[in-house]
């Protein structure tokens, strides 16, 4: 019975073919132009070179029943490219609309690599794979339905979003708004603004110079050395935020699923409001209590007062220790 299974499953494996297809495009252009990329699947990836061109590679690769199939889906879904000035494009999309064209096995892989001068913006969609953005000095626009995005050591205003997947952002300088309903946030080092939200999973924001607000609503947040005002909720877990400095700017942070602990040094001057539905308050540092001292509220000035520190919880208890 076993070796009648092995080459059946050897038969069925055998029909199915892959056709792959390579591309390889050159654009002389000057730097501060702009690349943009727009397709129906695949991953991007843009990284810089030393030259003033932009260069494009394209390996996509598709299994059908049949090579006749393959080959037809290919030519209904070219890969296209334009230039006006400095600005290149690239698309690919069905050039005819049929509903339930294709029938049985079929898998489509795309990955487009592409290298730009370090001063040139970017605008990148597909409905089908993750973005990497590496090094450059411009405006940043991303959006994939179905993968995760990575940003390093980008310099001007990210705009990153994504429907499936995690979003790191490493080292980026500028206004940066990141968004994903499918995945955790990991921002670490950078400067500027950061504007962050996931739905699927935790958050985490390390040695980041500059405000930072950030939201889930299915996970953990935890930050640390945020040197701008810090303001993080979440629905789904707990919140840890640790500062090797005095605080200088405002910090609230609200949970309704999990615990609040807030690490300072303990020379920190603020003035602290911290509450619970589900649980106690306790902190390590002296607070001049104002008004009825209870054990689900604290409130009152630290080392004499100074910038608002709010934390809230309605499922777990508030911790303030010293770092």
């Amino acid at each position: 019975m076993k070796p009648t299974l092995v080459l059946l499953l050897a038969s069925c494996l055998a029909v199915y073919a892959e056709t792959e297809e390579q591309i390889n495009k050159e654009f002389a252009v000057q730097p501060g132009g702009k690349i943009v990329v727009e397709v129906d699947f695949g991953a991007i990836e843009v990284n810089t070179n030393g030259n003033n061109q932009v260069t494009v590679d394209v390996l996509r690769k598709v299994s059908r029943s049949t090579k006749a199939d393959e080959e037809a889906f290919l030519r209904d879904h070219p890969v296209t490219f334009t230039q006006d000035g400095n600005t290149v494009t690239v698309s690919s999309r069905a050039k005819t609309k049929i509903t339930g064209w294709w029938h049985g096995f079929q898998r489509n892989e795309a990955k487009y690599t592409i290298t730009v001068p370090a001063p040139f913006g970017a605008q990148l969609k597909t409905s089908g794979g993750g973005i990497t953005v590496n090094d450059l000095t411009g405006g940043v626009k991303a959006q994939t339905s179905g993968g995760g995005l990575r940003f390093a050591r980008l310099h001007g205003p990210l705009n990153g979003e994504t429907s499936g997947g995690s979003i790191r952002v490493g080292d980026c300088e500028g206004e940066l708004r990141i968004k994903t309903s499918g995945g955790g946030i990991d921002v670490a080092g950078g400067s500027g603004t950061l504007d962050g939200g996931t739905s699927g999973g935790g958050v985490s924001v390390k040695d980041f110079r500059g405000p930072a607000h950030v939201e889930s609503s299915g996970g953990g947040i935890n930050i640390e050395n945020v040197t701008g005002k810090v303001d993080g909720s979440t629905s789904g877990g707990s919140i840890a935020a640790r500062f090797s400095s005095p605080l200088s700017e405002e910090v609230k942070l609200e949970t309704s699923g999990g615990g609040v602990t807030l690490k300072v040094p303990d020379s920190s001057a603020f003035d602290l409001d911290a509450s619970t539905s589900g649980g106690s308050v306790h902190s390590e540092i002296p607070v001049a209590v104002v008004g009825k001292i209870e054990h689900s509220h604290l409130k009152g000035p630290v080392n004499g007062g100074g910038k608002p520190v709010v934390l809230r919880t309605s499922g777990g208890s508030i911790h303030v220790k010293k770092t």
